[in-house]
């Protein structure tokens, strides 16, 4: 069924969301939209199914949130900006934990998920939209989001569109950093909903499927019976009833065995780099404009955080 998605998230109240950014303060004075500055080096292509952040994601990442702060201000609010965040267990594992160094340290992930919760529970810009009145909550939302979710639209590649407004700060730094808005954000949503589409490519793959009965029947021997490592995965972080952290750490563990006597790890790997180039190729037109707006916009961040340009 097609979806809609309005992509219109309350940034204060929730800081992590707000991983979008700013517009028009000096735009004359950047490089042209889509070119990098005389002697900038793109960066590298990226695979599709790449969650790792490099350098560059976390300085793209801290220009658009200092833009954001001082959009804000200037309509009177307050917003402190925040690190990128890390990647989670169901990112760096997609298919199957096969680390067993991680599992032993932190099982599927539980106590960092908590961690996050913690950091997350303890956000100024969370407290600070909290406190405001009414009227300058919804003034905050209107200031950071547009007033409504219209002015830019993009055909997702799994069907359905996303719609977002073309106005407020978000919107203003994204302008800012990336010179093309509508070109940044069609683009980037569209190569973004990509990791998921590759990842149902693989799991649905023969292979995989093959891999995984494997895998089945080695978890079985050693006393688990879940279909799929997201089974074990869910069930070991169970909102309701989770794992005590000793089985927690015990399930990971025979989970990452499995991996490895099934194949299920190798097999996986292989169907992701497969799959990844067979979709880089099918999007290779968003892909490239991704790329060619990300390395234009590498010298403007340098110059909004202040940091020397590259030699």
């Amino acid at each position: 069924m097609p979806r809609n998605s309005h992509a219109r998230r309350p940034l204060l109240a929730a800081a992590a969301a707000v991983a979008c950014t700013t517009i028009a303060l000096s735009v004359t004075a950047l490089p042209g939209p889509g070119r990098p500055s005389a002697g900038e080096r793109p960066p590298p292509p990226r695979l599709i199914g790449t969650t790792v952040a490099t350098a560059d994601d976390r300085l793209l990442h801290d220009a658009e949130q200092r833009l954001l702060r001082d959009c804000m201000g200037r309509h009177g609010f307050t917003y402190r900006v925040f690190p990128l965040a890390d990647e989670t267990d169901s990112t760096l594992f997609p298919y199957v934990v096969d680390d067993a160094g991680w599992a032993l340290r932190h099982g599927y992930g539980a106590g960092l998920r908590r961690q996050r919760e913690a950091l997350a529970k303890s956000d100024p810009n969370r407290a600070y939209f909290a406190a405001l009145p009414a009227d300058r909550k919804a003034a905050a939302l209107v200031t950071a989001n547009g007033p409504s979710p219209d002015g830019l639209t993009v055909r997702l590649p799994g069907g359905g569109t996303m719609r977002r407004s073309d106005r407020g700060c978000v919107a203003e730094a994204q302008h800012q950093l990336y010179g093309d808005l509508g070109a940044w954000f069609r683009s980037s949503i569209r190569v973004g909903t990509l990791r998921q589409i590759l990842r149902s490519r693989v799991v649905a793959d023969s292979g995989y499927q093959k891999s995984l009965g494997v895998w089945r029947r080695c978890m079985g021997r050693v006393g688990y019976a879940f279909a799929t490592p997201a089974a074990a995965r869910a069930a070991a972080l169970s909102p309701v009833r989770p794992l005590p952290e000793g089985r927690e750490i015990r399930l990971a563990l025979a989970e990452v065995r499995c991996a490895a006597e099934s194949g299920l790890s190798r097999t996986a790997r292989r169907l992701d780099a497969h799959h990844d180039r067979l979709l880089a190729e099918e999007y290779r037109a968003d892909i490239e404009t991704r790329d060619r707006l990300t390395a234009a916009a590498l010298p403007r961040a340098r110059r909004i955080l202040g940091h020397p340009p590259q030699a």
